[in-house]
């Protein structure tokens, strides 16, 4: 079985399809060495799809990894809303608000959703980048586009930080304001990545973890969003949540999603018995944390991580977050070599 069959049978919930454990990242997987394999630097990759394409791929082509991501960072989505996005010219760095300069919306009117998503700021980048590798890697290895969903992204980019969380508690009917002024535009690049040739949505759904909401605040505000969304794709969407998710696990399953990723704060055990009490079938991705594993470890540490989630019963291996920027390339190497070594036959066929 080839990377495309492997992630996509486990997203279908077919586990028993498949004679391996898939190792992905459903959320950025830019290094400055694959920059420099592939002449995709920072800036420019976020604008040129060609760049963005090649980048995109080179965790696969480098490392056997066996999915594809684009884009790289979380601020697209706010850049629509009416956010300035410093995407620092003169270094390699993550795009950034500027901090003199920061669009914080005040008012529900302050959202502006473009007259035409698909010309509107990076949007044609993306689409052209999944097209190009949907004509590269089509049946082969599946391409994976990110989205900053409406919360986390109204929160940390679009109004500030604050007093967003201020209002949470104050003011309810104005976050629920912000965020259905934003959805036309979530819909619309749903459908613009679908059409494209996208084989998976992600949501990284960074600001939804329980260290920034309760579950009461989580079934507010972010479940019955994501659950619009998600009923908006025929694509198999990934949930990710960056931080502490196991008070909010069973939530989380009740969106919709075909799969959930979580990072070292949760403790794939605890949540895996949730999930099979729910629907044994969705697959628990994770946990290896990208900073101090993939990225700081050595490839005995991660081999060693690797075999604890997987003993830990987690079905898809994966990072807990973004790869970290200096993170070698020689690390994700032996991410993918340890799940495919400890992983084969996956643990539910032995």
């Amino acid at each position: 079985m080839n990377s495309y069959d492997i992630v996509m049978e486990m997203l279908k919930g077919n586990k028993d399809a498949v004679d391996r454990m898939p190792c992905v990242n459903s959320v950025s997987m830019a290094t400055v060495d694959f920059m420099k394999v592939y002449d995709a630097y920072w800036p420019k990759a976020h604008f040129d799809p060609e760049k963005m394409a090649r980048l995109g791929a080179a965790a696969h082509k480098l490392c056997g990894l066996d999915n594809i991501t684009i884009p790289f960072d979380m601020t697209m989505e706010a850049e629509l809303m009416g956010a300035r996005i410093n995407y620092h010219e003169d270094k390699i760095k993550w795009p950034s608000m500027f901090p003199d300069l920061a669009f914080h919306a005040k008012e529900i009117s302050d959202i502006k959703v473009p007259n035409d998503i698909s010309t509107a700021g990076r949007v044609p980048t993306i689409v052209n980048a999944i097209r190009i590798l949907k004509k590269e890697f089509e049946g082969k290895v599946p391409v994976n586009v990110y989205i900053t969903p409406p919360f986390t992204s109204i929160s940390s980019y679009v109004v500030d930080s604050i007093d967003f969380l201020k209002m949470v508690r104050s003011n309810p009917q104005k976050i629920h304001g912000f965020i259905k002024a934003s959805m036309p535009i979530y819909r619309e690049l749903m459908r613009l990545f679908t059409d494209a040739g996208a084989d998976i949505i992600s949501f990284h759904e960074m600001g939804g973890s329980n260290d920034n909401v309760s579950p009461k605040q989580w079934d507010e505000f972010i479940k019955p969003y994501l659950k619009d969304l998600i009923s908006c794709t025929k694509l198999p969407v990934i949930l990710n949540i960056c931080g502490s998710a196991l008070m909010i696990v069973d939530r989380m399953m009740e969106c919709g999603a075909k799969g959930l990723a979580v990072d070292e704060r949760t403790p794939i055990m605890k949540a895996k018995e949730i999930m099979n009490k729910i629907n044994p079938k969705i697959p628990l991705m994770g946990n290896i944390p990208a900073f101090g594993i993939i990225h700081k470890g050595t490839p005995e540490d991660i081999r060693e991580i690797t075999k604890l989630v997987i003993d830990n019963g987690v079905d898809i291996v994966s990072p807990g977050c973004d790869f970290w920027l200096e993170t070698p390339t020689d690390n994700i190497k032996a991410l993918v070599n340890a799940t495919i070594e400890l992983g084969t036959p996956p643990p539910w066929k032995r």
